[in-house]
């Protein structure tokens, strides 16, 4: 789906499995990238989506991880094992995804899977800028949901995007390394910047304005009463 120029989500819950946060194909003028990838479930759909934009998945160059959790990065081996796909994202969830850590990635806990670990080829930086031409993209380090969360300022000669993936309505616990004043602080440096349209990690496709009441209303209610009821997606519930 096209979001913007040369800007796609091939992603999503509703655009490839019900697994899947929303993923994001870039053609830049430096070549194609993604941002996050889905899961295996999602896999052949994803590639079928970007196929359908007229894109090659063997020219992909690397896919940039908001965070080292199944939904947005489970089928990261799969690209790196059929198309050489390199993986880039923070130090501080490197580990769990290198290791295929079950709890940490919420595979086994979420979804009832198993993350197939994934070599990670380059460690992005907070503030680093990822100069690609037609668009420039600043890594913002956001931890809170994980503590190697990133959200990403997407830069075009038009307009700033936030992509804010589960630094925004995120789930929260203490056995994905979750942290709620770090998250605070994320969100209170979001609150301080300027974009002009949003995307966040579970929602439908598009992009979403008024963008500077959101980020404020998602501040204001963060953690005001955490639900201990929350189902998993691998199991059918009937109430």
């Amino acid at each position: 789906m096209k979001l913007l120029n040369r800007f796609y989500q091939v992603s999503s819950s509703t655009l490839t499995h019900s697994f899947d946060a929303s993923a994001y194909l870039l053609d830049t003028d430096e070549g194609l990238y993604l941002i996050d990838c889905g899961t295996p479930e999602g896999y052949a759909k994803c590639l079928a989506n970007i196929g359908s934009l007229g894109y090659d998945p063997r020219q992909l160059k690397a896919i940039i991880g908001t965070h080292g959790h199944y939904d947005h990065l489970g089928a990261a081996a799969l690209f790196k094992r059929d198309f050489g796909t390199q993986l880039w994202m923070h130090a501080l969830d490197r580990v769990q995804v290198e290791s295929g850590d079950a709890i940490k990635t919420t595979a086994a806990i979420l979804y009832g899977s198993v993350f197939t670990p994934c070599l990670v080829d380059r460690l992005l930086t907070d503030g680093e800028r990822l100069n690609f031409g037609n668009m420039e993209l600043q890594i913002l380090h956001t931890p809170g949901h994980t503590l190697g969360s990133v959200s990403i300022s997407l830069k075009t000669s038009r307009m700033v995007v936030l992509i804010a993936a589960d630094t925004l309505y995120g789930g929260f616990s203490p056995r994905i390394g979750s942290d709620e004043e770090l998250w605070k602080i994320s969100l209170d440096r979001l609150c301080g910047m300027n974009f002009d349209l949003m995307s966040f990690g579970h929602c439908s496709p598009g992009l979403v304005t008024d963008v500077a009441t959101r980020l404020d209303c998602a501040r204001r209610s963060f953690a005001i009463y955490y639900n201990p009821w929350f189902k998993d997606f691998a199991q059918q519930y009937t109430y």
